[in-house]
């Protein structure tokens, strides 16, 4: 079974009904759901890190992980109990993929991995860490320029997209990462994209280092506009 109860629950016809006379539960409707897509084994901090940064927040959204299966392993063996499956990523506000050196080439080789989802760029955000855009190219979510891991740029390029040297690459409601501090750069989007730079910066400062949030607050937001204009640098062949 499964960790926790699919989020999905949150927003049954019943609990609908009564949600305007209960106001707990309507702003409990109104959070964002954001869904972390893992596979056995995956790259520790990528999942590590953005669920720790996102799960500070309990007002704006919810944050949960989903698998293929009730348990998976990080790259360096550690188990992780999941919320719930796959297929509850199409519903969810914003689904981001983690990443595996060899992790995402068994999640794409698994005949049931891709056939769980049925995303919607038009009214989700779908982000991906580093080899996570190989998923996002199978389920045809990219097209022209993105990003990814800097090992993984000629595999990237032979599947005709053009592989960007930058951290972030924006196309409309999907973004791809590269590098797993892009995690920084990711959320920030994410969370910016939603709601403005003042909730981005009080989501990502509380991990900065003691007396350098200034200088890191200033890469992010260098970092997420040139992600959106794709004019920071130019392609790596």
């Amino acid at each position: 079974m499964y960790g926790a109860q699919p989020v999905d629950t949150l927003r049954t016809p019943a609990k609908m009904a009564v949600a305007f006379s209960t106001p707990a539960l309507s702003m409990e409707l109104a959070l964002k759901k954001i869904f972390l897509v893992a596979f056995d084994p995956f790259t520790d901090i990528d999942l590590f890190l953005m669920w720790d940064i996102l799960g500070r927040n309990t007002e704006d959204w919810h944050v949960r992980i989903l698998a293929s299966s009730a348990v998976v392993h990080s790259a360096h063996g550690l188990p992780v109990s999941v919320h719930g499956q796959l297929s509850e990523a199409n519903s969810a506000d914003a689904v981001l993929f983690v990443s595996g050196r060899e992790g995402v080439p068994a999640a794409l080789a698994d005949p049931d991995f891709l056939p769980s989802f049925e995303l919607d760029a038009r009214r989700q955000r779908i982000g991906s860490l580093c080899a996570g855009a190989f998923i996002l190219e199978r389920l045809g979510l990219l097209s022209g320029k993105a990003t990814t891991h800097p090992d993984a740029r000629s595999s990237l390029q032979a599947l005709g997209l053009e592989p960007v040297d930058q951290p972030l690459v924006c196309q409309g409601s999907v973004a791809t990462a590269g590098g797993c501090l892009s995690a920084l750069y990711l959320v920030g989007w994410l969370v910016e994209s939603w709601f403005d730079v003042d909730k981005r910066r009080a989501t990502l400062c509380p991990v900065l280092p003691a007396g350098q949030q200034a200088l890191y607050d200033a890469l992010i937001e260098l970092s997420i506009r040139q992600g959106k204009v794709g004019t920071s640098t130019t392609s790596s062949r």
